[in-house]
């Protein structure tokens, strides 16, 4: 298999899709001053996880694993723990792609 990076391939807009929360003004019952503080973070769905893993190889080749968990490092020394988890599983998913070792036992 050939891999290519390209300079199309733009993780850091990924991320920022990937990471952003939802912030939601449209509770009824609930005053504006309370709702400031409240941030609904909504689920990635999972082919965008594989989607972003993806690039991610294209994009670092063998470095795809370490970059990922670099991301999830960073974000974690910022207190976005939305944005740990969603690299996290970024890391999971660049793990399986890149195991050459066949499931189940050897013949």
């Amino acid at each position: 298999m050939r891999r290519t990076t390209s300079s199309a391939v733009s993780t850091g807009a990924i991320a920022a899709t990937l990471t952003r929360g939802i912030t939601s003004n449209a509770i009824v019952g609930v005053k504006h001053s309370e709702i400031a503080s409240v941030q609904f973070s909504r689920v990635i769905p999972e082919i965008d996880i594989w989607r972003a893993a993806n690039l991610m190889l294209k994009r670092y080749g063998e470095k795809a694993l370490e970059e990922s968990e670099a991301r999830a490092d960073e974000l974690a020394a910022a207190d976005d723990y939305n944005g740990v988890a969603v690299w996290r599983r970024i890391r999971d998913a660049v793990a399986q792609l890149t195991n050459k070792t066949p499931p189940g036992p050897v013949h």
